[in-house]
């Protein structure tokens, strides 16, 4: 059962890869589109693509590092210091989306929600690798007992 949830994620993150690649070529035409639609200043669709493509960056290399960690847990290898490694840098584009989206919150003000919800996430995932070094520790003192 694990397995096939295992496979499952490794897909939507592979799914997710390449939704962040396709909208990122369509993103002009998209935000244009929501402008027009929202009556949203010229000012708000520049932060829509700003705040975007500001965060492309960050999303893909946690969506990788997602992908790494799938794989670790797929091997049985799931509480190495490689996945919390992976957690951390995790945690940290989630900052930084938080960053880019807070930057474009001036002329796009709804974008503060997307800063919020980063932010929570962002110590989510911290507390999730400190989780798994409590774990790793736990894991090698076991391996050291007879």
């Amino acid at each position: 059962m694990q397995n096939k949830a295992v496979k499952l994620s490794l897909a939507a993150v592979a799914l997710l890869i390449l939704a962040a690649v396709g909208l990122a070529v369509a993103m002009p035409w998209l935000a244009k589109w929501y402008a027009d639609y929202r009556m949203i200043r010229d000012s708000g669709r520049i932060a829509i693509l700003a705040a975007y493509y500001g965060c492309l960056p960050f999303a893909l290399t946690a969506l990788v590092c997602l992908w790494r960690l799938l794989r670790n847990i797929q091997a049985g290898q799931a509480f190495q210091k490689s996945s919390s490694r992976l957690l951390a840098v995790v945690s940290w584009c989630c900052l930084g989306v938080a960053l880019a989206t807070l930057a474009a919150f001036r002329w796009y003000p709804p974008l503060i929600f997307i800063t919020l919800s980063m932010i929570f996430l962002f110590l989510i995932v911290r507390v999730v690798r400190n989780c798994f070094i409590a774990a790793i520790a736990l894991r090698e003192e076991n391996d050291l007992t007879v």
